[in-house]
C-alpha cells in the first residue's frame, strides 16, 4: 500500500536538519538512514539550505523597491557573500526584522506545500 501523507512537523523539522532525510512512501516514515534511497519508494524532503535561505533573502529583498536606498545596501551584502546576520541587523535598524522573518515563514510553508503538490503528498497538521 502506497502514503500519501506525512505529518507537517516530520516535514518541517527534516526542511531544518542538516541531514538530507527521505520519506518512505510503503512506510509513510521519514527516515535518515544509510537505505538505499536510489529506489522509487524513497523520496528525498525539501531542505531549507544555504541557497534557498539566500533565495528567501534577495526575493525579500525585492519587495523594498520603494526603499532603493535600503535595497543597495543590502545589495552589498549579497555582492561581498555576507553573513545573514549582517543581513538581519540592517534590517532591525530599519525595523523591518518582524516583517521578513514572517516573509521568510511563509516561503518556508510555500516550498513545503509546493514539494507537497509536486509529489502527490498531502500533509496532516495533527500534532504540531
Amino acid at each position: 500500500m502506497e502514503h500519501n501523507r506525512i505529518a507537517y512537523r516530520d516535514l518541517h523539522e527534516a526542511a531544518h536538519d542538516v541531514k538530507p532525510s527521505w520519506y518512505d512512501r510503503e512506510t509513510g516514515q521519514v527516515t535518515q538512514h544509510e537505505a538505499d534511497h536510489d529506489q522509487p519508494r524513497y523520496i528525498e524532503l525539501p531542505r531549507f539550505d544555504d541557497t534557498a535561505e539566500q533565495q528567501m533573502r534577495v526575493a525579500f529583498t525585492h519587495t523594498l523597491q520603494d526603499r532603493p536606498g535600503l535595497q543597495e545596501k543590502i545589495g552589498k551584502i549579497f555582492a561581498y557573500n555576507r553573513p545573514a546576520e549582517e543581513f538581519e541587523e540592517i534590517l532591525k535598524n530599519e525595523e523591518l526584522l518582524h516583517e521578513w522573518k514572517n516573509y521568510r515563514e511563509m516561503s518556508r510553508q510555500k516550498l513545503l506545500n509546493d514539494w507537497c503538490s509536486r509529489n502527490g503528498i498531502r500533509f496532516d497538521m495533527d500534532g504540531i
